[in-house]
């Protein structure tokens, strides 16, 4: 049998008031795909996690 390392990218964009309520959103999310990894057999390890948040400029409408 082979064994695969698939590495994902990707970006999630919230509006929050407070950086720490898009790290508490971030987090659920990422116990949710956690839990789905954790249910298909074939996974054997992964890692998944928070690189940064950085905070994006408000743009016109938002101001």
């Amino acid at each position: 049998m082979k064994k695969f390392r698939i590495e994902l990218t990707g970006f999630i964009e919230m509006d929050t008031d407070q950086e720490r309520d898009a790290r508490i959103l971030a987090e659920r999310i990422l116990e949710e795909i956690r839990s789905v990894f954790s249910g298909h057999g074939a996974i054997q390890d992964c890692d998944v996690g928070i690189d940064s948040v950085t905070e994006k400029p408000l743009t016109r409408r938002y101001r």
